[in-house]
């Protein structure tokens, strides 16, 4: 088998991990969720902040950079950062629509989640979910806690 076959093969197995992934995560996580950041966001909500925009935010921030390289560092190439949808329904937060992206660490054979974040479409404010209760948090307090 060639080894732009495997690629490929690799490459569609790591997507469908992913999307499974993300799909657990998203139905786990928004039954603990309180009813105010479960709901979908209005419709008629205008988005100043594209999700492109979003996921380039994010990319940028220093901690997900330093952590990307640190996964390409120990896996010698292998494995990456990487942000994907893990919804592609708004999450409603205090009647503000937020994107939904997760920072995973990627490779062939694996995807595993990092961490949660939100983004909000109207002014780009992030926020945090912390994996274990569910809840979110600003960034700064995010911040603090990779601190300590």
């Amino acid at each position: 088998m060639s080894t732009t076959r495997k690629s490929a093969i690799a490459g569609a197995v790591a997507g469908l991990l992913v999307a499974g992934i993300g799909a657990w995560y998203a139905s786990n996580h928004k039954a603990d969720a309180a009813p105010a950041t479960v709901a979908a966001a209005p419709a008629a909500a205008k988005t100043k902040v594209s999700r492109d925009q979003a996921v380039e935010e994010l990319m940028a921030l220093p901690e997900l950079k330093r952590l990307a390289d640190a996964i390409e560092k120990r896996s010698g190439g292998e494995r990456h950062g990487a942000l994907l949808e893990s919804d592609p329904a708004p999450r409603d937060v205090n009647g503000t629509p937020y994107y939904q992206l997760i920072f995973v660490e990627n490779g062939d054979d694996m995807a595993q989640a990092v961490a949660s974040f939100l983004v909000s479409h109207v002014n780009g404010d992030i926020l945090v979910e912390d994996d274990i209760s569910g809840e979110l948090m600003p960034l700064d307090q995010w911040r603090k806690g990779l601190k300590d």
